[in-house]
């Protein structure tokens, strides 16, 4: 009569290859999902600059989206020469940070949605002046180029 069942090395092994299997799912999760976590806030970011070309148009105001430092932001509305009040905050999920802008940099369209930007501000240069941001998990880059009418071109690096 012959054995049933499996030794103790058979069952050592079918672990060992099951173990490696989940091990490569799971670290090829965990890319996934950080890069889609950089995607989503590139995504926000953009649309909250175009929330912004909408608003100046509707408001009749300027409104601009100003960087507050690594990982955040605001939308202001002017109120007046030299004055703006706060719409909207927003921060970045942990790890994602803006790679070339630093705080204190903005972005402004005026009533008729005409962007600008303080001087400084990176753009995509070799003649063009075009600003850009670039938003990074520290791995993969967003490169997002503004146009003049406030059009946002995306690009991963």
């Amino acid at each position: 009569m012959g054995k049933r069942g499996l030794t103790v090395i058979e069952l050592l092994v079918v672990i060992s290859v099951l173990a490696v299997i989940l091990g490569l799912v799971g670290t090829n999760l965990l890319g996934l999902r950080r890069q889609l976590t950089l995607e989503d806030a590139a995504n926000t970011f953009s649309q909250d600059v175009q929330t912004c070309r909408t608003n100046a148009l509707s408001w009749g105001d300027n409104c601009r989206i100003r960087i507050l430092g690594l990982t955040s932001y605001l939308m202001e509305r002017r109120t007046g020469p030299g004055s703006y009040s706060t719409v909207l905050t927003r921060s970045f999920p942990a790890g994602i940070r803006f790679a070339n802008v630093g705080g204190g940099a903005w972005l402004e369209f005026n009533p008729r949605t005409l962007l600008s930007s303080n001087p400084g501000f990176p753009s995509v240069g070799g003649g063009v002046v075009a600003p850009e941001v670039r938003i990074t998990d520290g791995t993969k880059t967003v490169r997002l180029v503004l146009s003049m009418t406030g059009a946002v071109k995306t690009a991963m690096q």
